[in-house]
């Protein structure tokens, strides 16, 4: 064949090549770059589905509004329910001001944003109340409320002006609903300047560098401390202090009032009291600090910490997502 010839056919070939697309678009001998760039993204879902790792079922909240008559202002309480996360899973992402997870007995941080930044501690004041409570008074012994005392919170619902209760009864409040008026009783029994001065003081031979008490309930914004503080104290709560953990992990009881022998009913207002692996925490929710909360949980023997501040209400469903994040990831 000549070289005209050549030309000719390869002319003719290329032209019926061109109009049969023209008129036929679906058709062609290679795949376009979208129908490429498609069958590679099938291709990665199916390997991703192949040697995707098995999956945790993990605790989780859902939340609903509920109202509460002392101490901190509950704005979602929530119910421990399964969800599925991978193994692998990131941290969740909010916009809380401090947040820390990590191993009480060790004290090593497995994650946190701004641990040393001081907040407001708002109701976890109160862990640190306890524990000179424990040290300072029998539990049998009796504190009757009065107006200085009641000014804590005007609105408080369970303990009465004139009414007398034991300090075993008086802890109850103070940990369970979160009484403000409850931790006032009985550190004005003990003369509450003596008594805050006593609680920085022991912050300060705890290694608490961060943290400042200006009253016994913290209900003052200048109540601060630190995540890293926070975490100092929770050690101590649980190795020194049981017994305000087993308060702390109590639904409900009843206390007296010894004056006309009157029963109160008391319910915890900490979503995870009674679930299986929660050992014992405090909320806290004032308008500085925003939604505190303090949680110790049991994993499989391990002793997890978990703290946030500052979440727009007492965080338990961050809490919960920072725990569903550790078991995921620290099996």
């Amino acid at each position: 064949m000549s070289r005209s010839e050549t030309f000719i056919f390869l002319f003719v070939v290329i032209a019926a090549v061109f109009f049969a697309r023209l008129m036929y678009p679906g058709i062609s001998g290679v795949p376009s770059v979208a129908s490429a760039d498609g069958q590679a993204a099938q291709t990665a879902d199916m390997q991703q589905t192949l040697t995707a790792p098995p999956t945790l079922v993990l605790p989780q909240t859902s939340i609903s509004a509920t109202a509460q008559p002392d101490g901190d202002v509950v704005e979602a309480s929530s119910t421990v329910s399964g969800e599925t996360i991978a193994a692998g899973t990131p941290l969740p992402i909010f916009t809380d001001e401090s947040y820390m997870v990590a191993e009480l007995s060790t004290g090593a941080v497995l994650a946190g944003s701004n641990v040393a930044a001081r907040w407001p501690t708002a109701s976890l004041t109160k862990l640190m109340t306890a524990t000179l409570i424990f040290d300072q008074l029998a539990t049998s012994t009796q504190i009757t409320i009065t107006p200085q005392m009641f000014a804590a919170d005007p609105n408080e619902h369970t303990l009465v002006i004139g009414g007398t209760y034991t300090v075993e009864d008086l802890l109850h409040v103070m940990l369970m609903p979160s009484s403000n008026v409850a931790a006032q009783a009985m550190a004005d029994y003990l003369g509450q300047a003596q008594f805050t001065n006593e609680m920085n003081a022991r912050a300060v031979q705890w290694g608490m560098t961060d943290t400042y008490f200006a009253d016994p309930s913290g209900i003052s914004a200048t109540n601060e401390s630190s995540a890293h503080d926070l975490l100092i104290l929770a050690q101590h709560v649980y190795n020194d202090y049981p017994g305000i953990l087993t308060l702390t992990d109590t639904p409900a009881t009843t206390i007296t009032e010894l004056n006309s022998g009157h029963k109160i009913a008391v319910r915890s207002i900490n979503a995870f009291v009674g679930e299986l692996n929660f050992v014992g925490g405090k909320t806290g929710n004032t308008d500085q600090a925003g939604g505190n909360l303090l949680s110790i949980f049991n994993d499989a023997g391990r002793k997890i910490f978990i703290l946030v501040l500052g979440a727009p209400a007492i965080p338990f469903k961050d809490t919960s997502a920072l725990y569903s994040w550790f078991q995921a990831n620290y099996k």
